[in-house]
């Protein structure tokens, strides 16, 4: 079932959008007025009544005056209320056009006070009986000083809102739209890792367009941990039922031996090399299934890692003298101090080294060097060939299972489960296996051990 409309998170978006602009804009507008310092009307001075007091003294000059008058100086008539006639109230036009209100206001006023307007200072009512008039004149340079200061500070004031505003913005999207972004991203990493469910927390329950995702990647890693439960299940059950048969055939084939003509013929022996090679492929998929399900559990007993390799060596040279005498086990570098003696499962130890040794012998053939170093917490067994090397595109899908980097080159190549045994089996004893291409040629895995588990 689809988001509906008014669920949906453009639309959520927009009217989130929408109201923090309106609050961010509107905190902005009353913090330039609570900062903006409106003027206050102050009694106008002595001065200024000991200057005008002999032009405002005279009745019928005052009753003469009309707005827009020059008085006196730079003082002009600004309006003038009469106590009677056609036109009481007049005002100067170009003054009344944008402060209309502020010299009706002024007129009304008990005493005569001053006042800074735009770029003057109103100053009344003067009165003289029940005829009334205002004044204005040019703001002197501290006035105008003091006015400029205010419109800054207020200017501040707006500019210190919209920053805030707008970080407040950047939190809240954050917290409502990042995150779950970000909780989306952990539970895909966790859907890689082989999770079947990802930490999803509260997510699935929106009723968004990240609601409906979160529930669809649920659904996925439920359905892939499936697919992948019976893949493996298929691929040890399709290994087990083979091995009846296999050993059916080895069993034949050792019987077949009692004749003469048989043991020397070619396609016999190369029938018994397939069935070794068969039943080694066979045994490596059912190893690497049980170590994906989790069915080995480890037997933990105190290893000397440098008799383990030295071990492995013997057993290659019994089975092989050509191979064996190929590999050799480095002594310990004085910088890097001795072999450590760890607490680990041997069989499992034995087959991540087997099985590297074991690549290396295949895909070259020159020396196969085993040697060991500690490198910060962790302990690092090193297997590397003198061989070609690998493609450093390639190196990241060596450990893919059935994958081979050139197998047209290499027929008598396993089938790719060495190294993804590996790996997995590494990961088991709590370490990791890294492949690189030595600076001086040829192809370098690494097995890093965790430092914690040497015996001192």
């Amino acid at each position: 079932m689809g988001t509906r409309w008014y669920q949906s998170l453009s639309l959520r978006l927009l009217l989130l959008f929408w109201a923090l602009f309106f609050a961010v804009a509107s905190s902005s507008y009353v913090l330039g007025l609570w900062f903006s310092k409106p003027a206050e009307p102050t009694p106008v001075s002595e001065d200024v009544y000991n200057s005008l007091t002999p032009l405002l003294s005279d009745v019928s000059t005052f009753r003469s005056l009309s707005p827009g008058r020059l008085l006196a100086g730079s003082y002009r008539v600004a309006a003038m209320v009469s106590p009677s006639g056609p036109e009481r109230l007049q005002m100067d036009a170009s003054l009344a056009s944008r402060h209309q209100r502020k010299l009706i206001s002024q007129l009304e006023a008990e005493s005569a006070q001053q006042l800074p307007v735009a770029n003057f200072m109103l100053l009344g009512p003067f009165r003289v009986g029940e005829t009334s008039i205002l004044l204005t004149r040019p703001l002197n340079e501290a006035e105008r000083l003091e006015q400029v200061l205010s419109e800054r500070q207020a200017q501040q004031a707006q500019t210190l809102a919209l920053l805030l505003g707008s970080g407040f913005i950047a939190i809240l999207l954050g917290v409502w739209l990042v995150r779950p972004l970000r909780r989306l991203t952990n539970a895909m990493r966790d859907i890689a890792h082989g999770s079947d469910a990802p930490n999803l927390k509260r997510l699935p329950q929106r009723s968004d367009e990240l609601g409906e995702l979160a529930r669809a990647v649920r659904t996925t890693a439920h359905d892939l941990a499936v697919s992948r439960d019976a893949q493996r299940r298929l691929l040890s059950d399709v290994s087990h039922e083979l091995r009846s048969p296999l050993a059916r055939m080895q069993v034949a084939l050792m019987l077949s031996h009692d004749d003469d003509e048989q043991v020397n013929n070619p396609h016999v022996a190369q029938l018994n090399r397939d069935l070794d090679r068969l039943g080694a492929i066979i045994e490596r998929i059912l190893s690497l299934s049980r170590l994906e399900n989790g069915l080995v559990e480890l037997s933990t007993i105190e290893l000397d890692t440098r008799e383990v390799a030295e071990q492995l060596v013997a057993d290659l040279t019994y089975v092989d003298p050509t191979h064996g005498s190929r590999v050799k086990v480095l002594p310990e570098a004085p910088e890097h101090g001795d072999w450590p003696v760890i607490e680990s499962d041997p069989e499992l130890l034995r087959l991540v080294l087997e099985n590297l040794v074991r690549n290396a012998l295949q895909y070259s053939s020159g020396p196969v060097e085993i040697s060991c170093h500690r490198d910060e917490q962790e302990y690092i067994i090193s297997i590397r060939d003198h061989g070609d090397g690998v493609k450093q595109e390639q190196l990241d899908k060596l450990f893919t299972p059935f994958f081979r980097a050139d197998p047209s080159r290499h027929h008598k190549a396993g089938v790719g489960l060495g190294l993804a045994l590996s790996l997995r089996a590494a990961k088991v004893l709590g370490g990791s296996v890294e492949a690189r291409n030595h600076p001086d040629g040829g192809l370098e895995v690494c097995v890093k051990l965790p430092a914690q588990t040497a015996i001192d």
